[in-house]
């Protein structure tokens, strides 16, 4: 084997079979010590098909991703765990050669080989270039064969490094893209609330694509497709040699006409008559699957275009009120509050008071049980939300920014639940216990009086303070 110039790895932790066809490895991705910038897993994508051939690392796993399989079961039988340190490109003849790491090092080790042939396959091979199964487009195929001699891989291009990189790439783009939500803002002639909108509407773009993605690998390939129809004529033709209590019938390429030996996987505890009844009913669930899969496909896509449309026409200049509720109603987006004009803000409209903490974040205050409502059902998910404990009181709300989304800072939260307890019934007290907790483990159920909401999940802390603290905060107000 070549000598690592590179620090990258891949652990692998579980693995499965894709009818795309693909392989799938889910892993630990490893750099250099104390580098930073990876996920904790990432999913090692093996695409077997035509068009797309290749090795690329992804977030998600596909849905229909299978660990009950020949070549999973051979694979796990041979090598328990391993570890994936190259993965090698010989650009003459398109192959990949993946070096499975398991145990001390050596010279020989267990090999995948995805060989770039039409269709592309990829192949188990042990150290003495045995071939145990190979996996394509074509099936699955278990008969042992010798493979050629290995190449001389020193010539050869690693390209983990670069997946490795792009697999950073993509979890800062994520990140930054998350902090853009929070931070991004248009041309200073747009509204806070056109603002807030296009956040959402940001956030739901990014949903909306993981679900269209999600779509697209739920639709059975045409490959699929074929292989199961191929399986089913071939098991109806060759029925009588289907011995009793078989696992699987192979066939041989003078009976199919195909380049290697076909392997039909079979339920032993089931007839013939059955195994055909199973291997046409998955036939038309597959075809059935293709047409209603392309449907939801086509469907998810309109959805993402069109979303896409009102974001960049959202972001291009001030829109009216109308124009933004009609937003609200399309994507079933909670309520904006305060549309009507920048004047009745202006007036004192707002639900809530202003404060501004010793850290330079927002602290806002409910005015009145009505006001208290409003001001929850329009904070975010992950807002903070302060209450005194036990006793009637203002609902406190800081929203969150970039810098404070894991926990708030203590001079942020002890200033939050002062004014929580102090626009309450214990103000006189200068101490109390506070309630803290996140929007989201609120629910305002039917028939519940103004103010009053169901608290699901919360910390309770006590605080005591001076008038000269409350004084300095109320001195901050913005009404």
């Amino acid at each position: 084997m070549t000598e690592l110039s590179h620090p990258y790895k891949l652990r692998v932790l579980k693995t499965w079979v894709a009818r795309d066809p693909s392989l799938v490895f889910q892993c630990q991705p490893l750099g250099a010590p104390g580098e930073t910038g990876f996920p904790k897993k990432s999913h090692l994508f093996i695409d077997l098909r035509q068009q797309s051939f290749g090795a690329r690392l992804q977030a998600e796993k596909p849905t229909d991703a299978d660990a009950n399989h020949a070549f999973i079961q051979i694979l796990r039988k041979n090598i328990a765990t391993f570890t994936i340190k190259s993965i090698l490109h010989h650009p003459p003849s398109g192959d990949y050669w993946m070096p499975l790491l398991s145990g001390p090092e050596t010279d020989r080790p267990w090999l995948l080989r995805l060989a770039g042939s039409k269709p592309p396959l990829a192949s188990l091979v042990a150290p003495d270039d045995t071939v145990f199964v190979s996996f394509g487009q074509k099936g699955t195929f278990t008969k042992k064969h010798q493979s050629d001699a290995r190449p001389s891989f020193s010539g050869m291009t690693d390209v983990l490094p670069k997946l490795m990189r792009d697999l950073r790439g993509d979890a800062r783009e994520e990140t930054n893209e998350d902090n853009e939500v929070e931070t991004a803002a248009p041309e200073s002639a747009i509204s806070q609330l056109q603002k807030d909108l296009a956040g959402r509407l940001k956030r739901k773009l990014k949903t909306s694509k993981k679900t269209l993605d999600k779509a697209k690998g739920d639709i059975p390939s045409a490959e699929d497709v074929l292989q199961k129809e191929r399986e089913a004529s071939l098991l109806q033709s060759y029925a009588w040699m289907v011995k009793p209590d078989a696992f699987e019938l192979q066939l041989e390429p003078a009976l199919t006409s195909l380049p290697e030996t076909l392997v039909i996987s079979l339920d032993p505890d089931a007839s013939v008559g059955q195994n055909m009844e199973k291997k046409f009913a998955a036939l038309h669930k597959a075809k059935r699957g293709r047409e209603l899969g392309q449907k939801h496909y086509d469907l998810a896509r309109d959805y993402v275009t069109g979303l896409e449309k009102d974001l960049e026409e959202l972001q291009r200049e001030q829109k009216s009120d109308a124009f933004l509720q009609q937003l609200v109603r399309k994507y079933k987006l909670p309520e904006l509050q305060n549309t009507s004009s920048n004047t009745s803000t202006e007036t004192g409209s707002k639900p809530f008071k202003t404060y501004t903490a010793s850290t330079g974040h927002n602290i806002l205050v409910g005015k009145s049980a009505l006001d208290n409502d409003d001001l929850t059902k329009a904070a975010r998910s992950n807002d903070f939300w302060f209450h005194a404990v036990g006793v009637t009181g203002s609902h406190v709300i800081v929203p969150v920014t970039p810098d404070i989304r894991q926990a708030l800072p203590t001079p942020l939260l002890r200033e939050a639940a002062i004014l929580a307890l102090h626009f309450s019934r214990v103000r006189d007290d200068h101490a109390g216990e506070c309630y803290v907790t996140r929007k989201q483990y609120l629910k305002k159920q039917r028939g519940m009086p103004a103010g009053l909401w169901r608290i699901d999940k919360s910390e309770s802390l006590f605080f005591r303070y001076s008038e000269e603290e409350v004084q300095n905060l109320l001195q901050t107000v913005r009404v």
